[in-house]
């Protein structure tokens, strides 16, 4: 087989890896916080099982970045149960996200 074509295959094959990784979304709904690739649910976290959320991660943690430098996006959300506690989310406005997301748990929890 030809190598530059082998090549020209994995470059290809990596870029769209990368590609595919900025197609991440984060939506807050009634119940839940889902984790969405190109419109399709990947991920939900159930508003009733967050424990907190932060800025920074604490140990072994999920995640669901979209962004290669996550520094100043990344939120994490500490749930209450399972095997990884926290998962890492990168919305682009952080806090804004944030905001939204006690007062959905607020408005679950009441």
């Amino acid at each position: 087989m030809n190598p530059w074509l082998l090549g020209t295959g994995a470059v290809v094959l990596l870029f769209l890896l990368a590609w595919f990784r900025t197609r991440l979304d984060y939506r807050i709904g009634r119940d839940h916080v889902r984790v969405l690739w190109f419109g399709l649910c990947v991920r939900r976290i159930r508003l009733a099982d967050i424990e907190t959320i932060s800025k920074r991660p604490q140990g072994w943690a999920e995640h669901w970045e979209n962004t290669w430098r996550p520094s100043h996006r990344t939120l994490v959300i500490h749930r209450r149960r399972g095997w990884l506690k926290a998962v890492i989310i990168t919305p682009e406005y952080r806090y804004a996200f944030w905001t939204e997301l006690e007062k959905a748990i607020d408005t679950h929890a009441s």
